[in-house]
């Protein structure tokens, strides 16, 4: 490692104490990759650093609905693969973390702005990936990716840690999107509306999946869209510089 990269290593991995008053008030916008670190931080949590270079933000993010509720998590967006190719890995050695890729992003538009992600892992058939892939790209991205300005489901691949070759959806929010579809966690109207027009999706859907990894009921709006596991994560710090 030359002397540029073990600086901008040293950047990327450096933990600071923070005050948490007034953390959120901005918010994260979305990268075509995406990197989730859960360091065990829960109460007290540390606000991360950030470095010095465009298109990579860090956040902090705490689980406040779903399976991991509780728990936080240090997220970093980087706008395009092509940075990402060029930054060295930014954790510790041994630390485990897990890496997202967006997939067919010309198919997504401008990413958006959230300090809610509603995560919900996806469990596609191991035969089934490249097909499903090839959905994404010219079916699904295309109907739910742009559903309604303050309401997008965004499909992304994890290529490195122990989610590695699985899938995630991401419900991209804001606080005040999440209470207008999911008041009080339940489902809304609004939800019912947006999610009417690609219901017809939803059978094809059904065949990339494992059966009973996803919310299968009809009565919800957003059945088979929604898995089982899933968690919100709502942002409550950005890093400091």
């Amino acid at each position: 490692m030359n002397g540029r990269a073990r600086r901008a290593a040293c950047v990327l991995t450096a933990i600071v104490l923070f005050t948490m008053s007034g953390a959120g008030a901005q918010h994260a916008t979305l990268g075509q990759v995406l990197l989730f670190h859960q360091p065990g931080l829960e109460r007290g949590a540390r606000k991360p650093t950030a470095p010095i270079l465009p298109g990579v933000n860090t956040h902090l993010f705490r689980a406040d609905r779903g399976s991991k509720k509780g728990q936080s998590m240090v997220v970093w967006t980087i706008d395009t693969v092509q940075r990402r190719k060029a930054l060295p890995v930014p954790f510790k050695a041994g630390a485990a973390y897990n890496e997202y890729h967006l997939l067919s992003p010309e198919t997504v538009g401008t990413l958006p702005a959230v300090d809610v992600l509603g995560i919900h892992y996806i469990k596609v058939l191991p035969d089934r990936r490249e097909s499903f892939e090839r959905f994404v790209r010219e079916k699904l991205h295309p109907a739910v990716a742009n559903l309604r300005p303050d309401l997008r489901v965004l499909y992304y691949k994890s290529v490195q840690g122990s989610d590695a070759g699985n899938y995630i959806a991401i419900f991209a929010l804001t606080r005040q999107s999440r209470d207008k579809y999911w008041p009080g966690g339940s489902d809304s109207n609004d939800l019912r509306s947006a999610f009417r027009p690609v219901q017809a999706l939803t059978k094809e859907l059904r065949t990339y999946l494992v059966e009973g990894s996803y919310l299968a009921d009809e009565k919800y709006a957003a059945a088979v869209y929604e898995s089982r596991d899933w968690v919100d994560f709502v942002r409550i710090a950005a890093a400091s510089r």
